[in-house]
C-alpha cells in the first residue's frame, strides 16, 4: 500500500492577530444575516403579501367550486343525452 501526500498543509497555531480578524470577518457575516432576516421579514410580512396570501386561498377555494358545478353540469348533461337515445 502507497501512502499518497495529501496537499493540505499542516495545522498552524493562530496568533492573536487572526482571531481578531477572524472574529471581525464572523461579526460582519452575523450583521449581513441580520440585515437578510430583517429584510425578509418585512417582505413575508407587508400587507401586499398578505392580502396575496388570503386572496391566493380565496381563488383556489372558488376554482374548486367552480370546477365541482362544471363537473356536475357536464354529469348532468351526458345523463339528458343517454335518455334521449334510450
Amino acid at each position: 500500500m502507497e501512502i499518497v501526500p495529501t496537499s493540505v498543509p499542516k495545522k498552524k497555531e493562530t496568533g492573536l492577530e487572526e482571531l481578531i480578524l477572524r472574529k471581525a470577518e464572523l461579526k460582519q457575516q452575523i450583521q449581513d444575516q441580520k440585515q437578510l432576516i430583517s429584510s425578509s421579514c418585512q417582505t413575508v410580512f407587508s400587507p401586499i403579501s398578505i392580502f396575496s396570501s388570503v386572496f391566493g386561498r380565496f381563488q383556489k377555494s372558488l376554482n374548486l367550486v367552480d370546477g365541482v358545478v362544471i363537473g356536475y353540469k357536464f354529469v348532468r348533461s351526458i345523463r339528458r343525452l343517454i335518455r334521449r337515445f334510450r
